[in-house]
């Protein structure tokens, strides 16, 4: 049985009673994607496995458009402090993804994990494979995927020449 045929999937529109504080708010690709990474992806005796289960069905899951321009999403470029220490600045990937030089943080790891859903200014916590606690303190959204996507079609075609194929 998946995570969505447990009743995991809730969607709910930005409109709707706000959810408790602290629950991460996923868009429904990313959550789709988050679901089929646990499954493929993981050894079935992975710790990540359960953890992901556990974030899926805290999640409030609404449409990819619906997601405000400030919450980490996967493609996210987010700066980020690990229990106070120095700033980092990583690109949110899934799986194998790569970005250019290793600056990326693997969403499938217990950092990674406690970025997806959450906003600048929040401190989430990871629990490392090892069981000790981190205070993830999110600086910055420098890029959101979905925001970006936004403002380019926003964006007039900048052509106000053509007429189309009409005036031909």
């Amino acid at each position: 049985m998946s995570m969505r045929d447990s009743g995991a999937l809730r969607p709910h529109s930005l409109n709707s009673v706000p959810p408790p504080a602290g629950r991460p708010l996923i868009g429904l690709h990313d959550y789709g994607r988050l679901e089929i990474a646990a499954f493929e992806q993981l050894d079935m005796l992975s710790p990540m496995r359960p953890r992901i289960a556990a974030l899926l069905a805290e999640a409030r899951v609404v449409p990819g458009n619906e997601i405000p321009a400030d919450i980490v999403t996967l493609g996210s470029i987010v700066r980020y402090r690990v229990d106070g220490d120095r700033l980092e600045r990583r690109l949110l990937t899934l799986g194998r993804d790569h970005a250019p030089n290793d600056q990326y943080v693997n969403v499938l790891t217990p950092v990674g994990l406690a970025l997806i859903g959450r906003r600048p200014g929040e401190t989430a916590t990871a629990e490392t494979f090892e069981g000790r606690t981190l205070a993830i303190a999110i600086a910055a959204l420098e890029y959101q995927p979905e925001a970006a996507a936004r403002a380019r079609e926003a964006e007039p075609d900048g052509d106000d020449d053509d007429d189309g194929p009409e005036a031909a």
